[in-house]
């Protein structure tokens, strides 16, 4: 019998009950062999219902191997566990060591997950894509790391309106799947990045100023909460449990499913264009205009990107169109700026995907953040002349790529965000539009990393006092581009935060997804506190 608590489902859902989600008597133990764990016949188990054991993560892993086999554990020491820890994306989480490392298959595998960490008190994390700069982001030292890479499944229901879509695909395997049947859904833009981590941050889309971000187009989550529970959040049925993973995170459970709402989708036009410094002046105008006036045509999208390669300054923006039309007429400023690369054409999105990553190294050392500020033409001119200045003397840092990239979030995209109740992002179209500036540094020798951290840390201070001298800040910072010095939730803003916690007590009453999944961006702080240099 799959374990449900006893109070009745529906009439939290219904949304009263609050903070009753998980009664004050609730057995962990109990829960565990009615999720079908034989806890009798592991004896160290069976001793942790009156006590805690210095050895609570060998037990917690035993446990798993024992009921789920062999092939879902890989234990630390082992050929498998060494390849897992070292293929993560950035160099500074493989240079985390878990207890074990957990290959879920099913939600109420994970359901289990969750009851053996609170019973025996093994921290853990949860891994989906692992596309995330700092570690323990995804990882956990001395726990449980839950790769969720077998829980890959996408299907579609017999209407084709919802493909649901497991936490552990990578974005390229769910376009492919749904361009067979020519649809689509609001997913990310790198091939290589994972669904979840995406999704729950906000997930940027290629059909942002269209439909919203990738959160807002999810019909419903599959979700695993603090109590094992397993449960279907949408719109109408926890719908409070809904909000709270439209760009929360990590923090009120674990999605097993997400079912996501597809479009009808074909070929489209993009791809990047290359600009030298002698015509900025003309991208920032160019950017700018698009942003303010994104209403005007809502299939359009760009990025613009500045960096230094091989000595050479250069600007490459990324242009993106939902039809296969060949620049479309919100695209002539752009069209009429010279570029020295011209790779935009037809194709469709999974190769497109595939472009946009193209050129992006793996496994080496890696650092982020993101500020957003009001949209404005001499702001962009200041960071980017900033940037420079400051890369200028960073030249030694072993084969450093540094790149600060600007992305709007228009008016027409954070209308969309109000669709079925809105999101936890706490954007305001009123106060639109404005856009995200996403430094990300990249390097090889992890002797610069404290260097190369001083380097961010003044870049944004700096950006931010011009930012605030002129009037242009801005609160909110974007989950999937934060850095390990931000406290992303109080970005959110203090409604937002605080309607979070509320939630979060309510599903989560013993806060097990702030102690026991101690990693990324929780509910009070930033994962490794204020930078201090």
């Amino acid at each position: 019998m799959k374990f449900i608590t006893v109070v009745s489902l529906s009439a939290i859902a219904a949304g009263g009950l609050a903070g009753t989600f998980e009664p004050t008597d609730f057995n962990v133990t109990e829960a565990l062999i009615a999720n079908g764990v034989n806890v009798s016949a592991i004896p160290e188990l069976e001793g942790l219902v009156e006590r805690s054991s210095p050895s609570a993560c060998s037990i917690a892993c035993k446990t798993l191997e024992v009921t789920f086999g062999n092939s879902s554990v890989l234990s630390e020491g082992s050929s498998a566990y060494k390849n897992f820890t070292s293929a993560y994306w950035s160099a500074q989480q493989s240079t985390v060591s878990p207890y074990c490392v957990f290959k879920p298959t099913k939600a109420l595998q994970v359901s289990t997950l969750v009851l053996l960490s609170r019973l025996t008190q093994c921290p853990f994390a949860v891994k989906g894509g692992g596309h995330a700069a700092f570690p323990g982001a995804s990882s956990i030292e001395g726990g449980i790391t839950v790769a969720m890479e077998k829980m890959n499944e996408v299907s579609l229901s017999s209407d084709k309106s919802i493909a649901s879509v497991g936490p552990g695909n990578l974005w390229l395997n769910v376009y492919k799947t749904l361009e067979q049947h020519g649809l689509v859904v609001m997913g990310g833009r790198v091939a290589t990045v994972g669904v979840a981590g995406l999704t729950l941050g906000g997930g940027i889309s290629h059909f942002a100023n269209a439909h919203g971000w990738a959160c807002d187009n999810v019909d419903s989550f599959e979700v695993v909460t603090a109590s094992g529970t397993i449960v279907t959040a949408s719109a109408t049925s926890f719908p409070d449990l809904y909000w709270a993973l439209r760009g929360g995170g990590n923090n009120v459970g674990i999605v097993t499913k997400f079912n996501m709402r597809t479009f009808p989708h074909g070929e489209m036009w993009g791809g990047p264009r290359v600009h030298l410094e002698s015509e900025w002046d003309a991208v920032y105008q160019a950017y700018y205009n698009l942003a303010r006036d994104a209403a005007n045509d809502t299939k359009q999208a760009q990025i613009v990107s500045f960096m230094l390669r091989d000595g050479t300054k250069m600007a490459m923006v990324d242009l993106e169109y939902s039809d296969p039309t060949p620049w479309p007429s919100i695209f002539d400023e752009w069209k009429g700026i010279p570029a020295i690369s011209d790779t935009t054409g037809i194709n469709n999105l999974s190769q497109l995907t595939i472009n946009m990553g193209a050129g992006i190294p793996e496994g080496i050392q890696e650092l982020y953040w993101d500020k957003t500020f009001k949209l404005d033409r001499d702001l962009f001119k200041f960071s980017i002349d900033t940037f420079f200045e400051m890369v200028d003397t960073m030249q030694d840092v072993a084969n450093l790529f540094p790149v600060l990239s600007f992305q709007a979030i228009t008016v027409p995209a954070m209308e969309k965000m109000q669709q079925n109740g809105g999101n936890a992002l706490g954007l305001d179209s009123k106060n639109g539009p404005i856009f995200i500036s996403n430094l990300a540094m990249m390097w090889t020798d992890s002797a610069d990393a404290a260097r190369v951290a001083s380097f961010t840390n003044e870049l944004e201070q700096r950006l931010t006092a011009e930012a605030k001298a002129k009037g242009l800040d801005n609160d909110f910072i974007y989950m999937n581009y934060a850095s390990f010095h931000q406290d992303v939730v109080a970005s959110y803003g203090s409604a937002s935060k605080q309607k979070l916690k509320t939630i979060a007590a309510k599903y989560d009453p013993t806060a097990v997804f702030q102690k026991l999944q101690p990693g990324y961006f929780k509910l009070e702080g930033a994962p490794f506190g204020p930078y201090s240099g």
